[in-house]
């Protein structure tokens, strides 16, 4: 059975582009005719679509009942032709258009100039999984196909813009828990940015789930110029951001959210920064479609569509043990009310053995993803009807090491914040392209920032980017030079990162205008002047201690260390309970690994 990912999606974003895909499942509709007959000849006449393809797409959308491969949906990918060279190699690729107008050539050298007659498979593959997490399609695991539903017939066959049109579109979007999660959110009246609503959506403290602590975004935003502004813009942001703008984008095209584009002031480093940002309210009609989501005297409860699929992120690890754990916490709690030991028993009956904690987590996840959880006398319930969960056996599903190593980590944490669990993810990121790992690179880096500064008050900030180290902190008179490290199998420190790490201390310590040409080391407050250098990583392998000597040695004698993500979690627990000073944490540094017991 093919796993694919339903139940976030952060690209698609027109409701006429969501019923036009939906369009094409049903046979001689107006969308369905107009691909066939218009849409794909186009492409083959321009050479857009392998000769191939244009017949087995034919051939499936003049099926009495249109049942596709989900491949050949979404299309194949770019292949070694790159983005802007890739022909069209799905039908849902074929039924959008592209956004930036091309020129075109025929056979006998007739040329046209339109908007790209196709999207790419990304994009495709967004709306298909909009539209299978939102009940207008159906997705058959067995056969890794996708079909319309009966929502979805009904919504091909209503007139554009119509009240019918509108009534579907609303049963399918409050169907959808995180719509549902969003506008409980705004209905305390006060009016939240991206950010703000990110940090409350999905499953905290993993990946696939991150979002950007806000006062970063500001500083960064603001100190920046010309196009690196417009890099942050649209490059710092975290996924449950993303979801979180694109799903109220849905609901503004509802009329159930508005957008303003405001002011918003945030201070980093004790200096306020002011600048504008779209900040989403929710409107009447929104209370009503709210109000209506949870049934009332005139309406029925609206069933929420939970897939398996959408209980963690394939970025994070271990995914699919987390979708079995998760799955089976809402079997526990769906028709009656239990305490958390009882979930815990229920889990271990299944073979799941986790942590009350872990459990804990898990609850407060299913709320921030749209589930209605009511919690009575210590017991917990779900008050939602929930469709569209199928749970697979439990057989062939062992949970990881990783899994294992954030569950004995978050017993530890009793006054950090357990959103910070993310940095185990990071620190273990084994991303498959080089923009996602530097993406998750990236994250590392502020959410090493966000802990230091935010929840232990160190005084501190990223830096990251080229010729800079990636973090900075410091207390007092002490700082500290960070680089962060991200190794699935375990971090030697090697000649490279020795000598890069020799050459920040070594710009610190010289301060010689110019050198390097950000001169970075200013960032440092003036008060700074004892200096140690940290690595922060997965775990520590190999003969690192002899780099961190030599790193030493080379530089004056200045002490050094390397801890691994789950030590540095102990730390910080350690630090924010006041059992560890932030003076003290300065004095572990001996050319070693820091172990907290």
């Amino acid at each position: 059975m093919t796993m694919r990912t339903f139940g976030w999606v952060q690209n698609p974003g027109k409701l006429s582009n969501l019923k036009k895909v939906v369009g094409i499942f049903k046979h001689n509709s107006e969308n369905n005719i107009w691909l066939r007959e218009e849409r794909l000849p186009l492409l083959k006449k321009y050479q857009l679509i392998s000769d191939d393809d244009y017949q087995r797409f034919l051939d499936v959308l003049s099926q009495e009942t249109v049942e596709a491969n989900y491949i050949d949906l979404k299309g194949k990918g770019a292949g070694n032709l790159g983005r802007a060279n890739a022909i069209c190699t799905g039908i849902i690729q074929a039924a959008i258009d592209g956004q930036q107008p091309k020129k075109y050539s025929d056979n006998s050298g007739v040329s046209i100039t339109i908007k790209k007659p196709y999207t790419d498979d990304w994009t495709a593959e967004g709306f298909l999984r909009w539209a299978i997490s939102c009940g207008l399609l159906v997705y058959n695991g067995e056969k890794d196909t996708c079909y319309l539903s009966r929502l979805g017939n009904l919504l091909a066959a209503t007139v554009n813009n119509s009240a019918e049109e509108k009534e579907i579109f609303t049963k399918s979007l409050l169907s959808y828990p995180p719509v549902c999660r969003i506008l409980t959110l705004l209905s305390d009246g006060n009016g939240y940015t991206k950010f703000e609503i990110g940090k409350q959506l999905g499953f905290y403290g993993e990946l696939g789930f991150t979002s950007i602590p806000q006062n970063i975004y500001a500083y960064d935003y603001s100190v920046a110029t010309g196009t690196d502004r417009d890099k942050v813009r649209s490059n710092e942001e975290g996924d449950s951001d993303k979801y979180a703008r694109g799903i109220a984008s849905w609901c503004t095209q509802m009329g159930w959210v508005e957008s303003k584009n405001e002011e918003i002031k945030e201070t980093y480093r004790g200096t306020e920064y002011t600048f504008k940002l779209q900040k989403y309210y929710i409107t009447r009609e929104g209370e009503k479609a709210l109000r209506r989501s949870n049934g009332n005297s005139s309406n029925a409860k609206i069933p929420k569509i939970v897939l398996y699929e959408m209980l963690a992120s394939n970025k994070a690890p271990d995914s699919n043990y987390l979708r079995l754990e998760r799955a089976t916490i809402i079997k526990a709690i769906i028709n009656s009310a239990k305490t958390t030991d009882q979930i815990q028993k229920y889990l271990k009956a299944e073979k799941i053995d986790i942590s009350e904690s872990s459990i804990l987590d898990d609850l407060i996840g299913l709320e921030h993803i749209g589930i209605n959880i009511c919690k009575r006398n210590e017991k917990y319930k779900i008050t939602d009807r929930i469709e569209g969960l199928i749970v697979p056996s439990t057989s062939s599903i062992i949970k990881a090491d990783i899994t294992q190593l954030k569950e004995t980590v978050r017993e530890h944490l009793n006054v950090v914040d357990h959103k910070y669990l993310v940095l185990i993810d990071l620190a273990y990121s084994d991303a498959s392209s080089k923009r996602k790992k530097n993406a998750d690179a990236r994250e590392f880096e502020i959410q090493t920032t966000d802990l230091f500064t935010k929840e232990l008050r160190f005084s501190g900030m990223r830096l990251g980017d080229a010729n800079r180290p990636d973090v900075i902190i410091s207390h007092k008179h002490n700082g500290a030079i960070i680089d962060n490290k991200s190794y699935k199998d375990g971090f030697n420190i090697d000649k490279k990162c020795a000598d890069e790490m020799s050459r920040y201390i070594n710009e610190n310590t010289i301060r010689q205008p110019g050198l390097p040409a950000n001169e970075w080391w200013k960032n440092f407050s003036t008060e700074v002047d004892s200096f140690t250098f940290l690595f922060i990583t997965s775990f520590l392998k190999g003969n690192y201690k002899a780099q961190l000597e030599y790193i030493s040695r080379s530089q004056s004698d200045i002490l050094g260390a390397a801890i691994s993500v789950d030590n540095l979690l102990f730390l910080a627990e350690k630090i924010k309970s006041k059992q560890i000073s932030r003076s003290d944490f300065f004095q572990m540094f001996n050319n070693d690994e820091i172990v907290i017991n």
